[in-house]
C-alpha cells in the first residue's frame, strides 16, 4: 500500500446551507483517538518519493479546527526523521476564519480551497455573505505562507450569473479559480442553453485576459498538464478517507454519497470498513484486496453512459468524469447520465473554441 492522498474527515457538521450541497449534516466531530490511530498507521505508507497530500475536509473543517492543529502536530512529530514531503490541504467556506487560524496555515504552508461563488454566493451559500468573502480574500492574501485557490459551484438557478461571478472573482484579484457544476439536480433544456451562452462569453473574456496576462485563471480552461490517456480515480487505490465515525474509504466523496445509502449492495463493494478493523486485518482480509479491485475499475473506460459503454466514446481519453458527481445523477457508480455527458461537452466545446485545451 503506498498512499499520495490521506484526507481527514473532521466534522460533518456545518454552519451554511448551501442550496446544492448534497451533504447530509450530522454533529458529528473526529475524535483525537482516531486521529492518532491513523497517524500511526498511514505514516508508513506514505509515499517517500513524491508531494504526499494531507487534506482536511468538512461539512465545514474549521468548526473543528482544534483536530487539524492535533493532526498537524502528530504528523510533524513522525516526519521529523523520515521528512516526506507533506503538504496540507482544506477546503473551508472561509466564514470562521480568525487571524489564529490564519496564522497556523501560514506557519504551515497550508494551501486553502475557499469556497465562493462570486456573485452568485447570495444565492447559492449563504445571503448576505458576499462581502465578507472579499474580506476573507484580502486577509489571506496577506499570507504569503498560504496557497489559495477558489472553488465555485453553479447550479441551474445560478448558471445565468456563471460568467459575471468568474469574471467578478478574477477582477478582484482573486487566485486561482475551479468551477463546478451541480451535481443530481436536473437541469432542464433552458438551462444547458443559458449555460451553454455563459461559457461562450466566459472563453471570449478568458482569451483576451491571456493576451493581456499570459494566464488562464480559470483551471478547467487550461490545457491539461496530465498524461494523456484513460483517467483512473485515484480513490482506494493511493488515496484514503477517515470519517469522524472512524471509518475508512477511498475518498472522501464517497463518505458524503453513501452516508444516506447504506442498504446499498455498492456500499459493501466500497467501504473499508472500521478503521480498527482494517488496521488489524489489512494484510490477511481478503476483503481489503477485493474492495481495492472495486475502486481500481472506476476508470473512465469502464463507466457506461444510458447503457453504451464509454471505450466506444471518441472522446474517452479526454472525459474526466469523477464517479461519484456522476452517480448523485444515476444512483450507481460506473454509470453516467445523459445530462451530465452533455455538461461536460459543453464545458469542453466551450474552452476548445478558443483553443484555450
Amino acid at each position: 500500500m503506498e498512499i499520495t492522498n490521506l484526507t481527514f474527515i473532521v466534522t460533518d457538521d456545518c454552519n451554511y446551507n448551501c442550496s446544492y450541497c448534497l451533504q447530509k449534516k450530522e454533529k458529528k466531530t473526529i475524535t483525537h483517538e482516531t486521529i492518532r490511530a491513523a497517524v500511526d498507521f498511514f505514516y508508513p505508507f506514505l509515499n517517500s518519493k513524491h508531494k504526499v497530500y494531507i487534506g482536511f475536509y468538512g461539512g465545514e473543517p474549521l468548526l473543528a479546527f482544534d483536530k487539524i492543529q492535533y493532526a498537524v502536530r502528530l504528523l510533524l512529530e513522525k516526519n521529523k526523521k523520515e521528512n516526506k514531503n507533506l503538504e496540507f490541504t482544506m477546503t473551508t467556506n472561509g466564514s470562521l476564519l480568525t487571524r489564529e487560524m490564519l496564522e497556523f496555515f501560514n506557519e504551515h504552508h497550508f494551501a486553502l480551497q475557499l469556497s465562493f461563488d462570486g456573485l452568485a454566493q447570495d444565492k447559492g451559500r449563504k445571503k448576505g455573505s458576499l462581502a465578507h468573502m472579499l474580506r476573507v480574500m484580502k486577509q489571506i492574501r496577506a499570507y504569503p505562507g498560504i496557497a489559495f485557490e477558489i472553488n465555485s459551484v453553479f447550479s441551474p438557478q445560478t448558471a445565468g450569473d456563471f460568467y459575471d461571478s468568474l469574471r467578478f472573482i478574477i477582477e478582484q484579484g482573486g487566485p486561482d479559480i475551479t468551477f463546478s457544476l451541480s451535481a443530481g439536480e436536473k437541469w432542464r433544456p433552458a438551462d444547458l442553453e443559458t449555460l451553454k451562452k455563459e461559457m461562450a462569453r466566459l472563453t471570449d473574456y478568458l482569451a483576451l485576459y491571456y493576451k493581456k496576462t499570459g494566464c488562464i485563471p480559470v483551471k478547467n480552461f487550461r490545457p491539461s498538464v496530465s498524461k494523456p490517456g484513460i483517467s483512473r480515480c485515484g480513490a482506494g487505490v493511493d488515496h484514503m478517507a477517515v470519517t469522524p465515525e472512524g471509518k475508512l474509504w477511498g475518498c472522501f466523496l464517497f463518505h458524503d454519497y453513501f452516508k444516506t445509502r447504506k442498504d446499498d449492495p455498492q456500499y459493501r463493494e466500497y467501504s473499508f470498513g472500521a478503521l480498527g478493523d482494517f488496521i488489524e486485518n489489512y494484510e490477511t482480509a481478503a476483503g481489503y484486496s477485493a474492495i481495492k479491485a472495486n475502486y481500481s475499475e472506476l476508470r473512465q473506460d469502464f463507466y457506461r453512459v444510458e447503457g453504451n459503454d464509454c471505450f466506444l466514446c471518441r472522446e474517452v481519453e479526454t472525459c474526466r468524469v469523477c464517479p461519484i458527481n456522476a452517480a448523485y445523477d444515476t444512483g450507481s457508480l460506473g454509470k453516467i447520465s445523459c445530462q451530465k455527458c452533455q455538461l461536460m461537452k459543453i464545458e469542453k466545446d466551450a474552452s476548445g473554441s478558443q483553443g484555450l485545451f
